[in-house]
């Protein structure tokens, strides 16, 4: 059995009433052609708003695979073997499994067992039989979901993509990045990136259970601010299938924002329905979009689905990043892009950092108005501003 150091409280660990850090969470993410190590150093301005808790998404690192690559942490490492059984039982092959973490880091940290694995799907005849799903990524999702759920104080699947790869810790990001040695990543391929400091207002399970991005697939986001329509935006969800399995209302906005973009909402449709108008902005409406906001919102399940309260979050979905605040902008937001590269961050000092230590020059940096969401799309680090009218082809 592995050594430890002494086990440290979450009180005594984060300095904070009942474990909870004070101050705001720290938001960062680039998308486009940028530098990793840089993005991470001018990340590093944030850590004041909260010293514990530090997570990255890289998106990219693992593209152009067959298979998935899942980041599992696990509490007991007598529970490894079991659990791997319980994936195995879900007719998916494992082709091989690493640590992510060297040895020597659990003398030096108090860690849970984080190791990486490379899991082909089922085929589809067998995805058929087993659960009458035919495409992988549903079905992956679905026992990831399931798994996450089941075994909560035991384990969790924190990133099961094909393409990106989430890193979490407990820690500040500095020890996120060497734990993982995130620095060997810097001459990947990547094109997206987003990068959340301190745990969120939500306790959850324990120290490790909690950090973002929280990562589901292709579906990745982080979240500065706590929200009064949380219930409501988990109920929402249920009623359309659609579990939570972290359970923090961080969550369900990702998993919202993937389930509009799927449904083939515009990018206003969006903003409508996550950031509802004060009635002078209604009346401001012109006639055919009056009706058409007034239509989305009295769907009984749209109309569940809000981001009332102080937030700010970027969402990644495929190859889609959502940028937005709240309708009163109780959290800071701020955006710089240029023609190859686009900075999202809760402070306009981190960006311009980033933009500084890669000597990179912005066409524009601004802060939204309240209320505003804005969306990029990046493939094969091309990057594209998406306007308004833009929604989700799904042929």
């Amino acid at each position: 059995m592995l050594k430890r150091n002494r086990e440290i409280t979450v009180e005594e660990f984060s300095g904070g009433k009942e474990g909870l850090p004070l101050g705001a969470c720290g938001l960062l993410a680039s998308f486009g052609e940028f530098r990793l190590m840089p993005l991470l150093k001018a990340a590093m301005c944030l850590q004041y708003r909260g010293r514990t808790g530090a997570g990255v998404t890289l998106k990219g690192i693992y593209k152009d695979n067959d298979f998935y690559v899942f980041h599992i942490m696990y509490r007991n490492q007598y529970k490894v073997r079991e659990l791997e059984e319980v994936i195995e039982d879900w007719g998916v092959h494992i082709l091989d499994s690493q640590n992510m973490v060297q040895k020597k880091f659990y003398y030096e940290y108090d860690l849970p067992v984080i190791k990486r694995y490379y899991v082909t799907p089922p085929t589809k005849e067998e995805m058929m039989y087993r659960e009458r799903i035919a495409d992988d990524y549903k079905y992956i999702l679905k026992h990831v979901t399931l798994f996450n759920k089941t075994f909560m104080d035991d384990a969790r699947i924190f990133s099961s993509s094909k393409e990106n790869g989430t890193f979490l810790t407990a820690f500040e990001l500095q020890d996120t990045i060497k734990l993982y040695d995130l620095e060997q990543y810097e001459d990947w391929f990547y094109e997206g990136c987003l990068i959340h400091l301190r745990w969120p207002t939500s306790k959850g399970r324990g120290l490790w259970w909690g950090p973002q991005p929280i990562s589901l697939g292709e579906i990745s986001g982080i979240h500065n601010g706590h929200l009064s329509s949380d219930k409501s935006n988990a109920t929402a969800l249920e009623q359309l299938g659609i579990d939570l399995h972290v359970g923090t209302d961080s969550e369900a906005i990702f998993l919202q924002t993937d389930y509009l973009l799927r449904q083939g909402f515009s990018i206003e449709e969006i903003e409508w329905i996550m950031c509802r108008k004060f009635p002078q902005e209604l009346e401001e409406m012109d006639e055919e979009k009056r009706e058409r906001y007034l239509e989305l919102i009295k769907d009984p399940y749209l109309n569940r689905m809000k981001m009332s309260g102080p937030a700010t979050a970027i969402v990644l979905v495929d190859d889609y990043c959502i940028g937005m605040t709240d309708r009163d902008h109780l959290r800071s937001f701020s955006i710089g892009y240029n023609d190859k590269v686009a900075f999202l961050g809760s402070e306009q000092r981190a960006i311009l950092s980033a933009a500084y230590f890669m000597e990179v020059s912005l066409d524009k940096v601004y802060d939204p108005d309240a209320g505003k969401i804005v969306a990029f799309e990046v493939k094969d680090k091309k990057l594209k501003k998406l306007d308004y009218n833009w929604r989700w082809n799904n042929d």
